[in-house]
């Protein structure tokens, strides 16, 4: 498998592999309740892809690596962040069915050794370009007058504690207790004080507080 980005005429290509992907795939349904039926679900459209990866950029040739010639750590970040700020990329994974329009919604890096390799993290979000439907005005009658809406309740928010277990990193946490992969930087966000600067340092026995 090769991992590329691609931006109009700057192309990236990923040095060394992340060890596993994951494509979150969610859809926009509506579950309610009819006395007559109980509890049904109203279909709804499907939300935007998410693809997290964790890798680092190597500062030297190692075996595993996808290619000679790489760029260094430092000119890594540059290229990613200038992507990122520029929005609309594509990301390719060959060998797998991702191939899609994204942009990137979060890259956390850093330097956790001597190496002077730089261990990242990146979540892609997918992008899907708007279709503008115009529809020809229609006449309202004075007397037709539109029901005030009513505010829904508030959703309850609920915090539960989570110890970090051997062989844990906050994206199997965030898919064990919220379902979903994509959680794993509100998590970071809300538990930086206990995890520290590296998100990727996480250690058995911490206890994480999780607001869902």
């Amino acid at each position: 498998m090769e991992i590329w980005l691609k931006q109009s005429g700057t192309k990236y290509r990923f040095p060394v592999l992340p060890p596993d992907y994951e494509l979150t795939d969610t859809s926009n349904n509506t579950p309610v309740v009819i006395n007559s039926l109980g509890e049904i679900n109203l279909l709804g459209k499907r939300n935007l892809k998410t693809i997290p990866l964790s890798s680092f950029f190597p500062k030297r040739k190692y075996y595993f690596c996808q290619y000679r010639g790489f760029p260094t750590p430092k000119e890594s970040v540059k290229i990613i962040e200038e992507m990122k700020e520029k929005g609309v990329l594509r990301l390719v994974m060959t060998g797998t069915p991702v191939n899609m329009e994204c942009t990137i919604e979060s890259f956390v890096y850093g330097e956790d050794d001597g190496t002077k390799d730089i261990h990242f993290t990146i979540e892609f979000k997918e992008y899907r370009r708007p279709k503008v439907v115009t529809q020809e005005k229609k006449e309202v009658a004075a007397n037709n007058v539109t029901p005030a809406e009513t505010s829904r309740p508030a959703k309850a928010v609920e915090s539960t504690t989570y110890e970090v277990k051997a062989g844990d990193t906050l994206s199997k946490i965030a898919k064990k207790v919220t379902g979903s992969t994509a959680n794993w930087q509100a998590i970071y966000n809300q538990n930086k004080g206990v995890i520290g600067g590296n998100p990727n340092k996480i250690y058995p026995g911490q206890k994480l507080v999780i607001t869902v």
